[in-house]
């Protein structure tokens, strides 16, 4: 009995010592989010973003200025045109985009506000998201980020106490203010947006935000552009 016993036991011990272990599970990628974001419209341009968006079937965020829909008929059609477009969520831009006076914008955080609250029910805007112009401000998900140059942080504050998530963005598709035209070409954007990327240099890890701008697209060419960065 004993010699049998010691033999079991040499054969566990072999089998053990045999085992083979099972491979370990590659981790899988993460996925990623790239969103696309167009500031200032209704613009001339806007028509063109909307026409791509619907053949491209691709959802995209627009931060809207009621003023730009104020006596302009071809601007309200292009309005309409996003409010039409099953692929475009409208956001809230304010609604004199500061007048292009940043600072005596934000210096008044009271007023800044209102003027937001303003395009909100002016253009109806369903959700309570925001940009701030020219601001790269962010109130989202329990964190925050302020702008390196212009002090808003006063409005951004008083706007997320008011239930808004503000947004800002990782990445800016820039353009020449003179005439609206892209700088980057879209393999110097696609590079730099996938750099940014995979880098992990973004708001939120995984997820990169583009600004645009819809003057941007005005042109044919602008818009092959676009249609480019798309596929």
């Amino acid at each position: 009995r004993f010699s049998s016993l010691l033999f079991i036991l040499l054969i566990v011990v072999i089998c053990q010592s045999c085992k083979i272990d099972k491979p370990k599970e590659a981790a899988l990628p993460q996925k990623q989010y790239v969103y696309l974001t167009f500031d200032d419209g209704p613009l001339n341009g806007s028509q063109n973003i909307d026409s791509i968006i619907l053949a491209e079937k691709i959802k995209i965020s627009v931060f809207l200025i009621g003023s730009e829909v104020v006596g302009d008929r071809e601007m309200e059609t292009y309005y309409k045109y996003y409010e039409e477009n099953p692929y475009i969520e409208e956001y809230n831009h304010s609604f004199t985009h500061g007048n292009d006076q940043y600072k005596v914008f934000y210096g008044n955080p009271h007023k800044a506000t209102e003027d937001f609250l303003k395009n909100q029910k002016f253009l109806k805007i369903q959700f309570k998201i925001i940009r701030m112009p020219a601001c790269n401000t962010w109130r989202f998900n329990h964190k925050k980020q302020d702008d390196s140059e212009i002090n808003a942080v006063a409005t951004a504050d008083s706007l997320a106490a008011r239930g808004f998530k503000v947004f800002g963005w990782d990445v800016e598709w820039q353009h020449h203010a003179e005439d609206g035209t892209p700088v980057q070409s879209v393999d110097e954007m696609y590079r730099q947006i996938m750099q940014q990327l995979n880098s992990g240099n973004t708001f939120t890890k995984n997820n990169i935000v583009i600004l645009l701008h819809d003057e941007m697209f005005q042109r044919r060419w602008e818009e092959s552009d676009l249609k480019q960065l798309i596929d």
